[in-house]
């Protein structure tokens, strides 16, 4: 944490405004929103913040896919797409956390890592929900067993494959930022995609399973279900890396 970083809390204000102006959040969901990308901007810094905004750029796009057609079946989030508080804070929280590890003496590459991990999570389950609602064909996640689109639990072809392709590419993307920081060789910045990508979709499919085993019995809500498919992904991720 330093001065340049609480320099750029200065975006925070064009965040809020951002999110509400195209619906993306609603106005607590902006709040929440501007409080996480200041914990992510104060410890984090610059790139961490690009990310984030990465992330809600994909996320977004995923929300707009097919949205009228999803309207038409009460399948979108919210009247718009935006999100609330409680969306935005589930999704978040495990990130800020990470990012807050940038104080420690961990590896900030891996520090890096954990943060693409919990965000991608995020991203590859919204992908998949949003998405995945334009396929006809559901199945629940561990049985296979035919079911209705937008269920808890439920997966489907399109919703898998979109998870899967959108977590890869975040951290693509991500880690040729880093890369071009930190001049990374090749063999790292390949390790670092396939392993990040790859548990955040990990962590999606995690969130289908509590979907259907607890979420469907009422003792998780879907907010609760985010936070830990994200926090079980992160975990995982600490296990590689740390």
């Amino acid at each position: 944490m330093d001065l340049y970083n609480l320099l750029l809390l200065i975006v925070i204000p064009g965040l809020y405004f951002l999110g509400t102006k195209i619906k993306a959040f609603s106005n607590r969901g902006a709040i929440a929103a501007s409080i996480i990308g200041s914990i992510v901007i104060i410890f984090g810094g610059a790139l961490y913040f690009v990310i984030l905004f990465l992330f809600l750029g994909f996320s977004y796009i995923s929300t707009l896919a097919g949205f009228e057609k999803k309207k038409k079946k009460s399948l979108q989030e919210g009247l718009k797409g935006e999100r609330k508080a409680k969306n935005v804070l589930a999704a978040g929280l495990v990130a800020a956390g990470v990012s807050v590890l940038n104080i420690s003496s961990v590896n900030p590459i891996y520090v890096f890592a954990l943060y693409v991990i919990a965000l991608a999570t995020i991203l590859a389950d919204t992908a998949a929900s949003e998405i995945g609602a334009l396929d006809e064909n559901t199945y629940m996640i561990l049985t296979l067993k035919p079911a209705e689109t937008g269920i808890n639990g439920g997966i489907s072809v399109l919703g898998t494959i979109t998870s899967l392709l959108f977590s890869l590419i975040f951290s693509l993307l991500s880690f040729l930022l880093l890369g071009i920081i930190l001049s990374l060789q090749l063999n790292q910045l390949i390790y670092y995609i396939v392993i990040t990508g790859f548990l955040g979709f990990a962590g999606s499919l995690f969130d289908s399973v509590l979907g259907e085993t607890l979420e469907n019995r009422g003792i998780l809500d879907k907010y609760s279900v985010n936070f830990y498919a994200s926090l079980f992904s992160t975990v995982i991720g600490m296990i590689i890396f740390l």
